[in-house]
């Protein structure tokens, strides 16, 4: 796995070295962002929703280090089945928490285009809250309780940022992530490749409106929409 961030990471930083200062197309990467975020499983039959808050930090013209915090919640899932003279039956509710830090490199290739490279690691925290019962005709009886993962997570990612007219940029990156399978032997996310797309439409210097979306090689998406404020 490092290898390959490794590799992704040299190849995609030494193309725009040469280039010049990213201040130079008017592109800034200082900013706070408060997010919706709505989360699809492969097939669409999976989903949770939530919130997420965001910042990024530019230094020495063309880095930027960023971070992040979202709390997304499922709806809550049923099952039940019919055995000898029983009803059996379970209801789940997901939590997802993850945290992530990173640090990018911005570098101008026009006058209204950067190419960015960003390396991210993240925190993931999953935990179910569930019940499992069981009915018939003279009794019932029923349990409940929590059970919670974490894993770890690496990422890069690189391509354009761009300023498509003077109050809208759009990004188009396409990325790696990877990492071990999470305790109490959760699934991990195990070499996933994923793009990102993104649109962020500016009021006045400060004020803007994002959106973004993510489609990860599993089938799964990540949509986003959210208001921006940039120093």
């Amino acid at each position: 796995m490092k290898k390959i961030l490794i590799a992704m990471a040299l190849a995609a930083v030494a193309a725009p070295l040469a280039a010049q200062a990213t201040d130079s197309n008017g592109i800034g990467y200082t900013y706070v962002q408060l997010d919706y975020v709505n989360v699809t499983g492969s097939g669409h039959d999976a989903r949770a929703d939530g919130a997420s808050f965001s910042g990024s930090y530019q230094f020495a013209n063309n880095f930027q280090v960023f971070g992040s915090y979202t709390d997304l919640r499922s709806p809550t899932y049923s099952s039940s089945d019919y055995a000898s003279g029983y009803t059996y039956g379970t209801t789940d509710k997901f939590k997802d928490r993850p945290w992530s830090l990173g640090m990018g490199y911005a570098a101008s290739i026009g006058s209204q285009a950067d190419w960015v490279t960003q390396v991210s690691y993240t925190h993931d925290r999953v935990s179910d809250h569930y019940c499992a019962w069981a009915r018939s005709a003279t009794a019932s009886a029923s349990r409940c309780g929590n059970i919670s993962t974490d894993g770890n997570l690496w990422a890069v990612n690189t391509g354009v940022m761009g300023r498509i007219v003077n109050n809208l940029v759009a990004n188009a990156y396409i990325g790696y992530s990877n990492g071990g399978r999470y305790s109490h032997e959760g699934p991990g996310i195990l070499g996933n490749v994923y793009a990102d797309f993104g649109l962020v439409y500016s009021f006045n210097p400060t004020w803007a409106l994002h959106g973004g979306v993510r489609v990860n090689n599993n089938g799964s998406e990540n949509i986003s929409v959210g208001v921006r404020a940039s120093f």
